[in-house]
């Protein structure tokens, strides 16, 4: 029996280290080929009009191997970049798409291609929300869902999120604390084939109205993670029309996380991963995210300079682009990070292969050696 408990824990410990060994090794670096030659396409560079400081410009995804940006600047529209460069190749046709105190705000985009975009409302009653729903590229937008969000007289659309694919591709979106109606201290989910919205409810507070109204981000097709600010987020699971808070965890920034609100999860390489942006001075960190209760530092980059326009609105949003398997067993993928106002960096955030080591190898990591047979 003590033998099989030493080896236990000689086991957990040298596990333990090979993986905070892993997550150290973990690397951020500007996508340079993108924007300007260093990873910022600026406001305004080049001449381009879709991207500005008028609070105009709120969402961001990924797909079909394109950004997309939503941008209120002439009119409406949902910009296509290269994914490489940022330039623009183009715009989703925007035909039908109108109505909401802004006609379209985030956006996100399912497995299997489809692409989503919402407007924003501020009182969903009297002007519904509404999910636009592009098939591809080339097709004309269909309405995914309409009507009240699930909450009635509710404020949604400052943020979305996107799960799934087909049938199963469910959608979130945060209410916000204005209008001060019961129910809004939680989301909003949408099931765009059945056209239905099921407004998530929480016993009690936290979370506290609002809280999940700026940053929001699916770990899986039932949990899901938000954020207004006040350094932390809320890690939340739901089932049917309930909500679960499951833990608050503290944002371990070290920068300091007060401003850090939009929110980007991923799994690639054998590695959770969550990314998060301050819409103050844009800077994006990622986290180990294996456990969402507990993040883990991993590192943190700025393609900006100088000091970038205000972000008034903390909006913006996150989206995680292509998977490269590299030749030394490493896996990186793109990262795009959009705080309104301030541009679009794109990052390459690299995770090492995973270590293939002997127990002996294992524990001499952790500074450990078996010399005899423990009777």
């Amino acid at each position: 029996m003590r033998r099989i408990i030493v080896s236990t824990l000689l086991l957990v410990c040298a596990c333990a280290c090979v993986a905070t060994q892993r997550s150290n090794a973990a690397t951020m670096t500007p996508l340079l080929s993108f924007g300007g030659g260093d990873g910022w396409l600026a406001p305004g560079e080049g001449g381009y009009t879709f991207l500005g400081t008028g609070n105009n410009e709120r969402g961001l995804a990924y797909g079909n191997g394109h950004v997309y940006l939503v941008s209120r600047t002439g009119g409406t529209n949902v910009r296509i970049l290269n994914p490489t460069t940022g330039a623009d190749l183009g715009g989703l046709n925007v035909t039908g798409v109108s109505g909401g105190t802004f006609t379209l705000s985030a956006a996100g985009v399912g497995g299997d291609g489809a692409i989503y975009a919402a407007n924003l409302t501020t009182q969903s009653t009297t002007t519904p929300f509404t999910v636009y729903k592009w098939a591809t590229e080339a097709s004309a937008p269909t309405v995914a869902y309409t009507g009240d969000g699930g909450l009635a007289a509710s404020r949604a659309g400052d943020d979305l999120a996107v799960t799934g694919s087909g049938s199963g591709t469910r959608i979130a979106a945060g209410y916000n604390s204005t209008p001060n109606v019961a129910g809004n201290n939680g989301y909003s989910i949408i099931d765009p084939t059945a056209g239905t919205a099921t407004a998530i409810a929480f016993a009690g507070t936290p979370p506290n109205a609002g809280d999940l109204r700026l940053g929001l981000t699916f770990v899986d097709a039932t949990h899901v993670l938000g954020t207004a600010g006040s350094s932390l987020y809320r890690n939340t699971s739901y089932s049917g029309s309930t909500g679960t808070l499951i833990n608050s965890p503290a944002i371990p920034d070290p920068s300091g996380a007060t401003a850090d609100r939009l929110l980007g999860y991923t799994t690639f390489g054998g590695m959770s991963i969550l990314a998060i942006q301050s819409i103050g001075d844009s800077h994006v960190s990622i986290y180990d995210a294996s456990n969402p209760a507990a993040p883990v530092y991993l590192a943190s980059g700025l393609n900006v300079t100088g000091t970038p326009a205000a972000n008034g609105n903390g909006t913006g949003q996150i989206a995680w682009g292509a998977i490269t398997n590299n030749a030394d067993g490493s896996v990186s993928r793109v990262l795009y990070a959009m705080s309104t106002n301030q541009g679009i960096q794109a990052f390459i955030v690299t995770v090492p292969e995973p270590a293939t080591l002997s127990l002996v190898g294992l524990l001499s990591v952790c500074g450990l050696s078996v010399r005899r047979r423990i009777g």
